[in-house]
């Protein structure tokens, strides 16, 4: 378990410390997702003899008897295909329960091997958004397979569900949301990774489109723009690493 000086930590770390083979790694400041995955990961390699890593963020929880249900359609596939697979991804989406490629992944609730895992992981430059992707490409750039198992094995949301002026009329309902804050990363991360070959074009638009044009209904254009433009501009100068909130403000 490994903490980004998150508030309760101490309440998280008695949990810890009451549970068989639980460590509590305190980092003491927010690194963001993918460095406090790479200490995760690192740990785990060199400290426990463990084939496989499951990655998890605190807001996802494990459905009963999850685990033992990938293992057994994975064990089903054929050994050649086993021997290729570096990810299986869990979903909290409903389904047949099928195998089948994915690209664009997130971090939680992906099952790792974990020697693809210490190679892979992670592109803590990236800070948030968009890692997961990287992470994705470069187990594939390994000449591993990515796979999600297509049933709910997890639970899961993603962003906080608010009421987005004219959008959510039209929808009927709240919408994920992300700060402007955010919504920088995710331009910039994904630039980058549109100018590796990481990220097809189609896809990149949708999500800039996806999530830019709730904080343009919600925020007003000022907010939009900013985190857009800077975004698409660090993207170009090659420019990562963390920025802090209070310039989007």
């Amino acid at each position: 378990m490994v903490d980004n000086n998150s508030q309760n930590k101490e309440v998280i770390k008695s949990i810890c410390n009451d549970v068989d083979v639980c460590v509590f790694i305190e980092i003491g400041f927010n690194s963001g997702i993918a460095y406090a995955l790479k200490v995760g990961i690192n740990h785990a390699v060199n400290h426990f003899n463990c084939k496989w890593i499951l990655l998890l963020d605190d807001d996802t929880i494990l459905l009963e008897g999850a685990i033992d249900k990938a293992f057994k359609i994975f064990e089903n596939l054929p050994s050649l295909l086993k021997n290729r697979i570096g990810l299986i991804a869990l979903t909290s989406v409903n389904g047949d329960c099928k195998i089948q490629r994915v690209v664009y992944g997130i971090f939680s609730g992906s099952i790792v091997k974990s020697d693809v895992a210490i190679k892979a992981c992670c592109r803590d430059n990236f800070f948030l958004d968009q890692a997961d992707f990287d992470f994705y490409a470069k187990i594939r750039e390994l000449g591993y397979l990515t796979l999600l198992i297509k049933c709910k094995l997890i639970d899961h949301k993603l962003g906080t569900l608010l009421w987005i002026p004219v959008i959510s009329n039209i929808a009927g309902r709240p919408l994920p949301y992300e700060l402007p804050w955010r919504f920088y990363y995710l331009v910039r991360n994904s630039s980058i990774l549109l100018k590796e070959g990481k990220m097809d074009f189609r896809f990149y638009i949708s999500q800039i489109f996806g999530w830019g044009i709730k904080i343009l209904f919600k925020d007003g254009f000022r907010k939009f723009i900013k985190p857009l433009s800077l975004g698409i501009l660090h993207a170009l100068l090659n420019r990562e690493g963390f920025l802090a909130p209070i310039i989007f403000e």
